[in-house]
């Protein structure tokens, strides 16, 4: 599917083989030499792809301003990836508020230019249920809100009013209707008030039993009308490699309450992605943290600190999650993903952090017949880091 090599999680192969075996063993009828009529096939396919944290810092903002490509330069080497699904979703951890100035960490603001560019790169659908959310106040979340819709991208997670952010928003691709539902821990700035005018963020507090029991309901909502639910949270604990036990917990509940796919992030590192065998049969999909999709957190990180833990915070992925539909059952198939990497370099007169696709970033590389040193550090560097997140997530390649 990618432009760039793939991993198939062993996990959801693991969990397939059984079902082929077992197909293996029924007998098998005589053989005729009349050609047999295939029957017609209704079953559809479709790809969905997921990216982390889309972090805004100012040193990216400040090397945006100084090009004339503008946010577009961030999305370079990675578009043809992004729109080779047919949805692609990405945490949209930034204020967005033409209003305010543009601003970084702690409190994040860009300009409306980089939702256009999200559009053009290939995403459709971001979650804005995160802790940045009310980076701007409230009326800053409402015009942020304002704008996503204006550069035709799909929020969830918030809205402008409590019963807009209640609301489950459905994406229909290739006749399969997909719902998506999204929701944080918390938030860095406080909550408006809960008057019914006021704008609403979606919650799972931490070990809040209240807030897991609404959240099951309105998955169980959703699955009556999709084919598939989508639920993204941001959760857990930052710069931790493993999802805690509330994380399972919460994963376990909305999967028995009818979610498919958990699209996970806030630990701005990669953890792992399981499967989950609801009562129901279903096999549901966990991506605990799907890691950083753009950031400056690696700066500074080469081949000789490559153990450092800031190098952590430039992995990432691209999730591609193939689920099909045949007859009145959609199911998720199969999961790959491409290793992706913050990759700082100069570019005109800035230097920016931009994701790249560290398979393709390598054979560009060895495809030089001369390489300098620098470059060669940088090989070696980008050669660990594919190995790495291959492994963590994988184990083995196909």
């Amino acid at each position: 599917m990618f432009h760039s090599k793939t991993y198939r999680l062993s996990v959801i192969l693991s969990l397939l083989l059984p079902t082929l075996s077992a197909c293996s063993q029924q007998p098998v009828p005589p053989q005729s030499n009349d050609p047999l009529p295939k029957p017609p096939s209704d079953r559809t396919e479709i790809v969905i792809a997921a990216v982390g944290d889309v972090m805004m810092p100012e040193s990216i903002q400040s090397a945006v301003v100084m090009d004339s490509r503008g946010y577009d330069l961030l999305f370079e080497k990675i578009t043809a990836d992004l729109s080779a699904a047919d949805i692609t979703f990405a945490n949209l951890e930034t204020s967005v508020d033409h209003k305010r100035r543009v601003s970084g960490y702690p409190k994040f603001n860009s300009r409306p230019e980089l939702l256009a560019a999200l559009k053009k790169a290939g995403v459709n659908v971001v979650s804005v249920a995160n802790n940045h959310v009310m980076d701007t106040g409230s009326d800053g979340l409402k015009r942020t809100l304002d704008n996503i819709e204006a550069a035709g991208l799909v929020f969830i997670g918030a809205g402008r009013t409590k019963a807009e952010a209640d609301e489950t928003k459905f994406l229909k691709a290739r006749g399969v209707n997909v719902a998506f539902l999204a929701y944080t821990y918390g938030t860095n700035q406080r909550l408006p008030l809960r008057s019914p005018d006021a704008p609403g963020v979606n919650i799972i507090g931490n070990h809040s039993e209240t807030d897991l029991a609404r959240a099951a309901a309105r998955v169980q909502r959703a699955r009556a009308d999709a084919d598939l639910v989508v639920v993204s949270l941001h959760w857990g604990d930052e710069y931790a490699t493993s999802p805690t036990a509330w994380q399972r917990r919460v994963a376990s509940e909305l999967i028995e309450a009818g979610a498919d796919v958990l699209l996970g992030h806030h630990p701005h590192v990669l953890q792992p992605i399981e499967s989950y065998i609801a009562r129901d049969e279903r096999m549901g999909l966990i991506a605990y943290s799907l890691g950083n999709f753009i950031s400056s957190q690696n700066a500074d990180v080469s081949y000789l600190n490559k153990n450092h833990r800031k190098a952590l915070t430039g992995d990432g992925i691209i999730l591609s999650i193939t689920a099909t539909k045949e007859g009145n059952r959609t199911q998720v198939a199969h999961a790959e993903f491409l290793p992706i990497w913050s990759l700082r370099e100069p570019i005109g007169k800035a230097t920016v952090s931009r994701p790249v696709s560290l398979a393709r970033e390598l054979s560009m590389l060895g495809a030089k017949q001369e390489r300098d040193r620098t470059e060669e550090s940088l090989m070696r560097l980008l050669t660990y880091r594919q190995e790495f997140i291959i492994n963590r997530l994988a184990g083995t390649s196909q």
